[in-house]
């Protein structure tokens, strides 16, 4: 996604909802457009609220709104509460673990990596962005990838990085072992699911 996109989008939210976007916060207190800076936010519905937090979740990770539906009838068939299994298969997506890692400083670089042959797993090149990670699995860059200047340079920031508890990182292979199922705390996340569970239930 462009960076004016990017922007753009972040004003909609009122929130820096991508790492690395270069807005000021007085220009992110503002919604997009040309009146931007006069109009005020409105006070939104409960469905408005869930609406706007399903958007907010599906940018985040970068996904269209058929996989993510996907995601949430995945999620609901679990045994386990949605919201939970629903971030734990956002998180397991091998684009989103490649982020994890380091490699990639957003989910997007992460996912061109992906796309384009840079990333292994189990010592095997997959171009899959939506791949799911499973525990045992290892991440590694593809010789491809190693010829990639930017994943280079990143690769040579790796232990300065802090990594997710559910992975292992070999710095003498550059490899990640999953060592877990891949999830998240929710509540160091800047969304909330149990919103977007409503959306969809409803």
């Amino acid at each position: 996604m462009y960076q004016r996109k990017k922007v753009k989008t972040a004003r909609i939210f009122g929130e820096r909802i991508f790492p690395n976007v270069n807005v000021t916060d007085e220009k992110l207190q503002m919604p997009p457009g040309m009146h931007g800076a006069k109009r005020k936010r409105a006070n939104r519905s409960e469905y408005g609220k869930q609406l706007l937090e399903k958007q907010k979740v599906r940018h985040i990770y970068g996904l269209r709104e058929r996989q993510f539906q996907g995601y949430y009838q995945e999620a609901n068939r679990r045994s386990e509460p949605t919201p939970a299994a629903m971030l734990s298969l956002l998180e397991s997506r091998l684009d989103n673990v490649v982020y994890r890692t380091g490699l990639a400083l957003t989910r997007d670089m992460a996912r061109q990596f992906v796309s384009h042959g840079h990333i292994q797993v189990n010592g095997k090149i997959v171009t899959i962005p939506s791949y799911s990670v499973k525990e045992g699995e290892v991440i590694s860059i593809s010789e491809n990838g190693l010829r990639n200047k930017t994943l280079a340079s990143q690769k040579e920031e790796l232990n300065s990085q802090e990594i997710p508890t559910w992975m292992e990182y070999n710095p003498k292979e550059t490899s990640f072992t999953i060592t877990s199922t891949p999830y998240a705390d929710q509540d160091s996340q800047n969304f909330d699911l149990t919103l977007v569970v409503q959306f969809y239930s409803r």
